[in-house]
């Protein structure tokens, strides 16, 4: 498994996931103005990632293009609410139904920007989108919530799980 954060504007956000890719043991890509655990940028990443910007295997690439040319082989799935997403319980229920669960090792989850997500052009590159069903009032997550809770409902659904 590969999350891939496009765009991500918070290092606040950025330690949290790697924290939580830490815990599912998933690689992390980070994408365009997201910020990377160096530099500058380090010390508001491990505020959150307490200690797991040391242990998680990262790279980061300045356009979504280069991710898609680094991983040709995976299954890109944008996670991100719109009028064509799936909800992502039932698209695996979908998968265990038909006994072709989901790989966890050639899967990359895509999240966007914590505001406008991930545009028309990303998202028309990715093999779908799924979302994470919404009771509440509120549309979405927390960007770091969505990664994890996705990751771990990937983790359940995939022959890793």
């Amino acid at each position: 498994m590969t999350i891939v954060l496009w765009n991500i504007r918070s290092a606040w956000n950025v330690g949290s996931i790697m924290r939580s890719c830490d815990a599912v043991g998933a690689d992390l890509i980070l994408v365009g103005y997201t910020p990377i655990p160096e530099g500058s940028t380090l010390k508001a990443v491990i505020k959150t990632s307490i200690g797991a910007e040391k242990n998680v295997k990262w790279r980061s690439f300045p356009h979504y293009q280069d991710v898609l040319q680094y991983l040709p082989n995976f299954q890109h799935w944008g996670i991100e609410i719109n009028q064509s997403s799936q909800d992502i319980l039932s698209f695996l229920d979908e998968q265990k139904a038909k006994n072709t669960p989901v790989s966890w090792d050639n899967t990359c989850l895509w999240f966007g920007n914590e505001i406008t997500g991930l545009t028309e052009e990303v998202s028309q590159h990715l093999s779908g989108q799924l979302h994470l069903p919404m009771k509440g009032k509120k549309e979405s997550l927390n960007v770091s919530n969505t990664v994890t809770s996705a990751a771990y409902l990937w983790m359940w659904g995939s022959k890793a799980g």
